[in-house]
């Protein structure tokens, strides 16, 4: 056996599908032949499922290649070792077996507490603390924020800032769960909390603009203001319509009667909007449809309107920097609660294990320090890593990289030939930036070391797809260059997407590969009951069957709340389906929605909505719910006298489920199971709002279920393959331009000020927070594109991507119209029936 000399440092690109997981073995492999102990390899990813597959595949490919000739041949071509024996093979198995227990195959996040367990003193965290789950951290969420309203005044500046700041959240979303609008508000402030510099409080004007300050702060008044423009426009337009001047009165009237420093009403938004920021290319604003309702933006007007729009910029301006400044003391706080209650308590996460490590990390800047640091940690892990292997780097975030460049910059620094670097991933499938992932940092690193990593070719051809999805695949996202006009992308989202885009091909052994990818548009009817999507979908299943024909299918969505009403939709259909990832068997269903509905009917007679829901189940009548109060009295000496567990037992069986209804079944046995534990551990003073909760908020890791379709949205798809994939729901809106999202800048890698972003009409009045909300737009159509691509890129055989259709002049910015401008009308490839062909 003659391995190669040394391994240099790498940096790899690879398509989805091009065996990402193979050239990380293989490398592992490489690794063990120069004779490097298996404990010396830290190879970190991002999932458990993934660490495992891993592990999994490196320990296949030795095993086969021990016992298989054609196996052994293909591990020594692609390791570079002629020699390679059978023998060398099971020595190989026999050393990672030895150091099993010793093993850096991992998380980066199990990687990270385990480093957090050796320093807690020097971290910050208890000796004992514990990884928190998602129902544990939304309940320690929600004490610290009910800590924080507590200890909060009627007339504190910082809970009214955050009251705002919720209250514009659902006015511009439509957000009906005000609580759970405002527990993910908290989650995402409170992130940029963490990553803002100590010191540095948001909405300083100084920090942000200079000596100058905020932008229009030599405005004059409001009133003055619209009084000028008011007697501008009659003096240049004697000849404006009565209809269109009473319009135009009504306007000025709304802005006349603003409050200074409260948010902006919608009528005070949309005149600012309309008849101020905006520059139609006929120089008129259109008021009416009438000639004499247009209004000249003539010099004399420009410079009234100009004036006013800056007298009202200035309150604006004020205000967003107010409420920048008042939501930062009120994170400051919670930070404060949340460090002593929970933190203090024991109970972490491990995006807080992540930032003290990164706090501590940012203390060894200089190399002593640094080299210091890494001794400590090697002696307290008993185990010090030569090389470094990383995994979807494209995902990794700079605090995370901050800890992980402590080690990793001493191997780049060795010239011995005997430590090295390798990461691999996709900078197409970013698509976890919102929780501070940053594929800036692919390149970025290559870079910044300058010709101490080289860059390996491409993996380009897919394993994975058949030849008409990589048909669809290049012919929809080779061309995003020369349509950047049309799809009206920004310059940098282009940039970004070229930079990581290399045209796919498909693999030798699957070029005969059967498949069949299409593309279905669907007439949008505001009036349907149910989502035309949702309709084209049950077509598609009802023409494939995937379940009959034993197909593994896959449907793709955005959002969860979307997953859960196809999933209720489909199951009302009589078609099984398993909700990928945690969820609540107790409530995703008719029949647990019926019960909880009755029970809180119980509890509170005067729900009378309660009452319709659970009366639109077909065994209402079994209940005993047409007489409400005879209902209520039954049921609550049943609870007392027996327990849920008893009284939703006989509910159920008073329904008498039709045997064949095997989810509805399995749902029933769930909830009742959540009602043993419930009266196993109540206690007296806990009623039906307690049980309600507590069934409520169960999460629960779904099985796979091999005779049902399986929902989910394209992140939970993310690293899985399907024989055949539905995707949905693509040409809806992804996160927006950024109005009212808090931004750290005026570079995020290292943030000098934070504040709250307008909206894109008044940022654009002022350069730097016109260059924040365009950065913030790059980043959201660059995701959208990513998102799309993951979901693309997940079947083997059969693809079908649904959107609304369009019209030819559509200005659309959503990626329906991406669809629309890279495929023909009804565009498909391949064979429509493949499901009949041997295609396995």
């Amino acid at each position: 056996m003659t391995p190669p000399e040394n391994i240099v440092n790498e940096m790899l690109l690879a398509n989805a599908g091009s065996g990402k997981t193979y050239a990380l073995t293989t490398r592992i492999i490489q690794l063990l032949l120069l004779g490097v102990e298996a404990d010396k390899i830290a190879a970190l990813t991002f999932t458990r499922k993934s660490a495992g597959e891993f592990l999994d595949q490196l320990l296949e490919r030795i095993a086969k290649a021990a016992e298989d000739p054609k196996k052994l041949a293909a591990l020594a071509e692609d390791t570079e070792v002629e020699t390679l024996s059978a023998e060398d093979c099971r020595r190989l198995l026999a050393h990672i077996v030895h150091h099993f227990g010793r093993l850096g195959l991992g998380t980066i996040d199990s990687f990270f507490a385990r480093m957090a367990r050796q320093f807690p003193l020097e971290t910050g965290l208890p000796e004992d603390f514990a990884i928190a789950d998602g129902a544990a951290l939304e309940s320690a969420r929600e004490r610290a924020l009910a800590a924080c309203f507590s200890a909060s005044t009627g007339n504190d500046a910082a809970l009214q800032a955050m009251i705002d700041q919720l209250r514009l959240i659902t006015r511009r979303n439509g957000e009906r769960n005000v609580f759970q609008t405002l527990l993910s508000q908290i989650g995402n402030l409170h992130q940029r909390y963490c990553e803002t510099p100590k010191g540095i409080r948001w909405g300083n004007a100084k920090a942000i603009w200079g000596r100058t300050g905020a932008p229009f702060s030599n405005a004059g008044e409001v009133a003055p203001a619209v009084e000028n423009f008011r007697r501008t426009v009659k003096e240049t337009h004697p000849d404006l319509s009565p209809e269109a001047a009473e319009i135009l009165e009504g306007e000025l009237a709304a802005v006349e009667g603003f409050v200074a420093g409260r948010p902006w009403s919608k009528a005070v938004k949309d005149f600012v909007e309309k008849r101020l920021c905006s520059e139609p290319k006929s120089g008129n604003l259109q008021i009416t449809r009438k000639k004499t309702g247009r209004l000249e933006l003539n010099e004399a007007v420009r410079t009234a309107r100009a004036d006013l729009l800056a007298t009202l910029l200035k309150d604006e301006f004020s205000a967003l920097l107010e409420r920048s400044g008042g939501i930062h003391d009120f994170m400051a706080g919670y930070e404060s609660v949340y460090e002593e209650q929970v933190r203090g308590a024991g109970l972490v996460t491990f995006s807080d294990i992540t930032d003290l490590l990164a706090r501590r990390a940012s203390e060894t800047e200089d190399f002593e320090t640094a080299d210091a640091w890494r001794r400590r940690v090697a002696y307290r892990l008993d185990q010090k890593f030569d090389h470094w292997l990383l995994d979807e780097f494209q995902d990794t975030s700079r605090t995370q990289w901050s800890i992980l460049c402590t080690f990793i910059e001493e191997v780049l620094m060795d010239d011995s030939g005997t430590r090295s670097f390798f990461y691999v991933g996709d900078t197409k499938q970013a698509i976890y930036g919102w929780r501070g992932g940053d594929s800036d940092l692919f390149h970025e690193i290559h870079k910044h070391y300058n010709g101490g990593i080289e860059e390996a070719d491409p993996l380009a051809a897919s394993w994975r797809s058949s030849p008409p999805i990589i048909e669809m695949v290049n012919t929809i996202f080779d061309s995003v260059g020369q349509l950047a006009d049309t799809l009206q992308l920004p310059r940098a989202t282009v940039e970004k997407w070229q930079a990581g885009w290399n045209a796919h091909s498909v693999a030798t052994e699957n070029r005969d590969r059967p498949g069949y990818a299409a593309w279905h548009t669907v007439e949008k009817d505001p009036d349907a009951a149910i989502d035309p999507q949702f309709l084209e979908i049950r077509e598609i299943l009802a023409q494939v069957d995937p379940i009959s024909r034993g197909i593994d299918c896959a449907i793709l969505l955005r959002k969860n709340n979307e997953v859960a009403e196809l999933a209720a939709y489909l199951q009302s259909e009589g078609i099984p389906v398993a909700v990928e990832g945690k969820s609540n068997p107790c409530v995703d269903n008719p029949l647990g929605t019926a019960l909880l509905a009755a029970l809180r009917n119980a509890a509170h007679p005067d729900d009378t909505l309660s009452l319709a829901i659970a009366r639109g189940f077909p065994s209402a009548t079994a209940w005993g719910l047409d007489e409400p109060e005879t209902f209520r009295q039954n049921a609550l000496q049943s609870i007392a006298e027996n327990g849920y567990a008893p009284t939703l037992r006989s509910w159920i069986d008073a329904a008498t489920l039709d045997p064949e209804e095997s989810f509805l079944i399995a749902r029933a046995e769930a909830i009742v199971a959540a009602a043993e534990i419930f009266d196993e551990q109540r206690t007296t003073r806990e009623g039906i709002g307690q049980f309600i909760d507590y069934v409520e908020s169960l999460q629960l890791q779904e099985a796979e279920a091999a005779d049902a379709l399986r929902l989910m949205t394209v992140h939970q798809a993310k690293g899985l393959g399907f024989e055949m994939v539905i995707v949905a729901g693509l040409d809806k809106s992804g996160s927006g331009s950024g109005t009212n999202a808090l931004v750290l800048g005026p570079d995020k890698r290292d943030p000098q000020w934070g504040t709250l972003l307008p909206t894109k009409d008044i940022a654009k009045q002022d350069p730097e927070l016109k260059a924040q909300g365009e950065q913030l737009d790059a980043e959201s159509r660059y995701n959208d594109l990513c998102t799309a691509y993951v979901a693309l890129t997940r079947p083997k055989y059969g693809l079908y991507v649904l959107s609304q259709a369009l019209g030819e002049k559509s200005s659309a910015k959503h990626f329906g119209k991406h669809l629309q401008a890279t495929l023909d009308p009804d565009w498909k490839s391949g064979n429509p029936e493949w499901f009949l062909t041997d295609f396995r």
